[in-house]
């Protein structure tokens, strides 16, 4: 996958910026966990250079961080350069191959022993490839064994007779002859009348006795029926000793679930001490163990997908954070993939957050801690970021700006772009004050077709944004609109 922006883009000759570069890339988090090789090297190719999935002899550079320490010896014996992520990222970003001494890689297990050097363990769920004959051999194999066999054993069969595919005791699948199936259906159907009939032969239970005895309508019924069977003094004795066992096993088990009762009673008072203080032992220790949510927010914004895949992986990691979509009250920092005035930059600054480069997140990857944000912060393109944090940092309660405290009550027209909504809200954490009708401002925002007021200044948009932006009022005269 080619990275995104013109930076990712082959040299305006048409030569790839990494034509000669064949990488091999291992790239893990600090616990050894989770792999994060794949989007460097997605990175990689669409700057043109081939990547290899095995360390051989045709390897150039190695991307490591938190590798495998015969990775690294591999490569300080072949003399392969090791550079850390951070050399791919340059390089996109300057559409050129940067020198790569500039970012050398670290490794962390160097010096260690062999005793305590780190075992590697990915996590993450492996891509789902069904298998098939297409990319299976061993079950195109077993496919092809099983169409022959069944092929060697249709044809051992007489044509008259049509053949059935059947299932035998250990799995495998035979051709049978429609004599065989019938056969088996007629041994089944013999057993299933022989059951029959010794069902029929069997004598009554001593309870299905008792029930015939206790109805009075069937009583001439019972006789006939004991007058009409022809079953033997023995077979009778035996059917009353029978029942009068299961009789006694009755009794025995009644006085046993009895007694199991009472037991049962008795452990429920001695325990219901116990059970109370057991269930305040639980919600204490849930209460200790609930993990608390990070109470501060990031944002991202002109940020690719590939990109935010490694910031959320990082997060996930390194914690402290929680995402957010929009800039909000507990957002402290917005991380920019391409340094663009964007609503997320500008609410940003406009609440005191920092305002900070993809490079940041990067070197956090590096160091396995959130690093120091001030070498990263876009303060040469948004002179105002640094400042309003400051402010913000300086500020006993909740802070706000006061940008436009000074400037009079502003109308912010509905079709401004960006939205009303947004502009307003900016204007407002700048300190200014905002007017839903046009007849009580001094100032318009944005396109207005209604009949202009000449004590009225009729602005555009650009004129709140630039002036946040510089973290001072603009002239207001170019800014006029027509």
């Amino acid at each position: 996958m080619a990275a995104s922006g013109p930076a990712g883009s082959p040299r305006p000759g048409g030569e790839p910026i990494l034509k000669d570069v064949v990488a091999y890339v291992e790239v893990w988090s600090s616990s050894g966990v989770e792999n994060y090789s794949k989007t460097f090297v997605n990175q990689l190719l669409g700057m043109g250079a081939k990547v290899s999935k095995t360390f051989n002899r045709n390897v150039t550079h190695v991307i490591f961080k938190e590798g495998y320490q015969s990775t690294w010896d591999k490569a300080q014996k072949y003399g392969v350069k090791l550079v850390s992520v951070l050399w791919v990222e340059r390089c996109r970003l300057a559409g050129v191959r940067v020198d790569e001494s500039l970012f050398p890689a670290i490794n962390t297990n160097e010096g260690l022993p062999c005793l305590i050097k780190k075992k590697r363990k990915c996590m993450q769920p492996k891509d789902f490839v069904p298998r098939t004959p297409e990319n299976d051999r061993r079950l195109q194999k077993k496919i092809e064994k099983m169409a022959n066999e069944l092929h060697i054993q249709k044809t051992a069969i007489d044509d008259d007779d049509i053949p059935v595919l059947l299932f035998e005791a250990d799995g495998s699948l035979i051709y049978s002859p429609t004599a065989k199936i019938k056969d088996q259906c007629n041994a089944m159907e013999k057993r299933l009348q022989e059951m029959k009939d010794k069902r029929e032969n069997l004598s009554p239970t001593f309870s299905q006795m008792l029930a015939l005895n206790s109805d009075p309508s069937s009583s001439g019924t019972c006789l006939n029926t004991s007058l009409n069977t022809s079953h033997s003094d023995e077979s009778i004795s035996d059917v009353l000793n029978t029942s009068f066992d299961d009789i006694w096993r009755n009794r025995e088990r009644r006085k046993r679930v009895e007694s199991r009762k009472v037991k049962l009673d008795i452990l429920d008072d001695i325990s219901e001490g116990f059970r109370d203080q057991k269930i305040k032992s639980l919600e204490e220790s849930k209460k200790t163990t609930r993990v608390k949510k990070p109470t501060r927010t990031l944002v991202m914004t002109s940020m690719p997908s590939e990109k935010q895949n490694i910031i959320m992986q990082v997060v996930d990691k390194l914690k402290d954070f929680s995402f957010s979509c929009d800039v909000c009250e507990t957002t402290t920092h917005v991380v920019a993939g391409e340094p663009r005035r964007t609503l997320s930059v500008l609410l940003g600054i406009a609440r005191g957050c920092w305002i900070v480069s993809y490079e940041w997140v990067l070197w956090s990857l590096e160091f396995g801690f959130w690093v120091s944000e001030e070498p990263y912060e876009l303060s040469d393109k948004f002179p105002a970021a640094s400042i309003c944090r400051l402010e913000r940092h300086l500020s006993a309660g909740q802070y706000r700006g006061d940008l436009f405290a000074s400037q009079p009550r502003m109308f912010i027209t509905a079709a401004c772009e960006p939205p009303c909504a947004k502009l307003r809200e900016l204007v407002q954490l700048c300190g200014g004050q905002v007017s839903r009708s046009p007849f009580t401002a001094s100032i318009c925002i944005g396109p207005y077709r209604g009949k202009k007021h000449p004590e009225i200044k009729y602005l555009s948009e650009k004129w709140i944004l630039d002036s946040i932006t510089q973290h001072k009022i603009c002239p207001c005269e170019n800014y006029l609109m027509a």
